[in-house]
C-alpha cells in the first residue's frame, strides 16, 4: 500500500491516516487533468469531490446535486506558493475504523501514514505560480514537511501535497469534543449494524488556514439502530425559538461592499415530538445589491462573509452562532450561498437546565438544513428574499 518513492510523480494518489498497519480513515484520491486538480473521497455522505481549477476557483461537490463554492487560492506570505486546501483529519480515541478499505483498492497504489496517538494528519495542497522555478523551496510554515505528491500541471504551474504530523492541541481537541460529543450527529441503519463507519466531513474557512476540510471518524455513538428512531408517541413539547437580526456585507475583491445580507429577529413557539425529526421557519434571509458599486461582465469570488446570530430555544444559546456566506458574482448576476451550521443542545451544557427537557435527551439543531441559495441581478437589485428552513430533533442522547 506503499509507492517505492515520494514524492509520487505526476500519477494520481491515494492517501489515509493509518493505526495499528489498518486505515483510521477512508482514503481520498489527489490527481491532476491539465491545469486542474481534484481531490475525492467517498465517505458516509457519498462522493465528496474538490476541484482547484486554473483561474483559481475552487469549487466542492457531494454527489450529483450538491455543489458549493470554496474561497479561491489564498496566497502564502510575499513568496510565489498560493494554498489550496488543507484536509485535516480529527482522530479521536473510540472512534471507529473504515472497514474493507484494502479490498476496495485492489491492485491501486495507496499510501497509508502512520499517525500515531495524539496525533492528527495535516495534508495540504499548495500551488506555485507561474514561471517559479520547479525547485523552489517550500513556504515557511511547510518548512520540514514531507512533500507526498508532485505534478507539474499543463500551464507550467507546480502542485504539491504535503504532509505534517502534528500533535493534538485543545483547538482541534474542542473541535472533536464539538462534533463528537455535542453535535453528534447520528445515521439510522437497517439490520446489522455493529461494523458500520461513521465519518463527517466539514468544510470551512479562516485568515489563517484558507480552506480547511475536516475529516472526523466517529464512534459507536454516530450510529442508531431504526427501532430506536421510532416515534413514541408522546405529546409534543413546545419550546419558545428566538433569533436576533443580523446583517453583513458583502465585498467585492476591491474593497466595495457590493451587496447587504439581512436576517430579520424571530420570537416564535416551535413544537418537537419526540424522535420525529420536524422542519420549521425561522424567518427570512434578505440579499439586496449596491449595483453602483458593481460593473457589468466583471466577475469575482467575494471572500466569505460571516452573520453572527446566536439563537435561543428556551433560554438556552449555543456559545456561538456564525452562519457562513459564501458569494461570487457571474458578471450579471450575485449569487450568495448561506451554509448549515448545527449543533446538540443538553442541559450538562447549560447553566439553566431547559424544564422541557429530560437530563438524558438531546435537541439537534440545523439551520439551514442544506445549503440555501439566493440570487440578485443587476437589473432586478432590489431585495431578494428566502425564507430559512430549522430542522429539530427530539431524542435520547447516547
Amino acid at each position: 500500500m506503499k509507492p517505492a518513492t515520494l514524492p509520487v510523480q505526476g500519477e494520481a494518489i491515494r492517501f489515509a491516516p493509518g493505526r495499528n498497519q489498518e486505515p483510521a480513515a477512508t482514503f481520498w484520491r489527489v490527481w491532476v487533468e491539465g491545469s486542474d486538480i481534484y481531490a475525492t473521497t467517498r465517505n458516509t455522505a457519498g462522493l465528496a469531490k474538490i476541484s482547484v481549477h486554473a483561474s483559481g476557483q475552487i469549487h466542492y461537490g457531494l454527489g450529483p446535486k450538491l455543489k458549493q463554492d470554496l474561497a479561491p487560492l489564498m496566497q502564502l506570505g510575499p513568496g510565489p506558493w498560493f494554498h489550496a486546501v488543507e484536509i485535516r483529519f480529527l482522530l479521536s480515541e473510540g472512534a471507529k475504523a473504515p472497514t474493507k478499505q484494502r479490498e476496495s483498492l485492489k491492485k491501486k497504489k495507496a499510501y497509508l501514514i502512520p499517525a500515531p496517538e495524539g496525533h492528527l494528519l495535516h495534508a495540504n495542497l499548495i500551488i506555485g505560480s507561474p514561471r517559479m522555478p520547479l525547485n523552489t523551496a517550500l513556504p515557511t510554515q511547510f518548512a520540514g514537511a514531507k512533500p507526498l505528491w508532485q505534478a507539474v500541471l499543463s500551464d507550467g504551474r507546480l502542485a504539491v501535497l504535503v504532509v505534517r504530523m502534528l500533535e493534538l492541541d485543545d483547538h482541534n481537541r474542542e473541535k472533536i469534543k464539538f462534533y463528537r460529543e455535542q453535535m453528534k450527529p447520528t445515521a439510522t441503519l437497517r439490520g446489522n449494524f455493529k461494523d458500520s463507519y461513521i465519518e463527517l466531513l466539514h468544510l470551512h474557512w479562516s485568515p489563517q488556514d484558507g480552506n480547511v476540510a475536516l475529516v472526523i471518524p466517529m464512534g459507536g455513538e454516530a450510529v442508531r439502530h431504526e427501532d430506536e428512531a421510532r416515534a413514541t408517541g408522546e405529546e409534543p413539547r413546545n419550546f419558545h425559538y428566538q433569533s436576533p437580526g443580523s446583517t453583513a456585507d458583502v465585498i467585492a475583491p476591491d474593497g466595495r461592499r457590493v451587496a447587504v445580507l439581512e436576517l430579520e429577529k424571530v420570537d416564535k413557539q416551535i413544537a418537537l415530538e419526540k424522535n420525529k425529526p420536524s422542519s420549521h421557519e425561522l424567518g427570512e434571509i434578505k440579499l439586496q445589491l449596491e449595483p453602483s458599486n458593481l460593473i457589468t461582465g466583471s466577475k469575482f469570488m467575494a471572500s466569505p462573509c460571516r452573520l453572527v446570530c446566536i439563537p435561543s430555544l428556551a433560554g438556552a444559546s449555543p456559545r456561538d452562532w456564525e452562519y457562513i456566506v459564501l458569494a461570487r458574482f457571474d458578471g450579471f448576476a450575485l449569487s450568495a450561498d448561506l451554509r448549515p451550521i448545527s449543533i446538540g443542545l443538553q442541559n450538562k451544557n447549560f447553566a439553566s437546565p431547559l424544564p422541557q427537557l429530560d437530563d438524558r435527551e438531546e435537541i439537534t439543531m440545523v439551520i439551514p438544513p442544506e445549503v440555501m441559495p439566493l440570487r440578485a441581478t443587476l437589473d432586478a437589485p432590489k431585495t431578494t428574499s428566502v425564507k430559512i428552513l430549522g430542522r429539530f430533533t427530539l431524542r435520547d442522547r447516547r
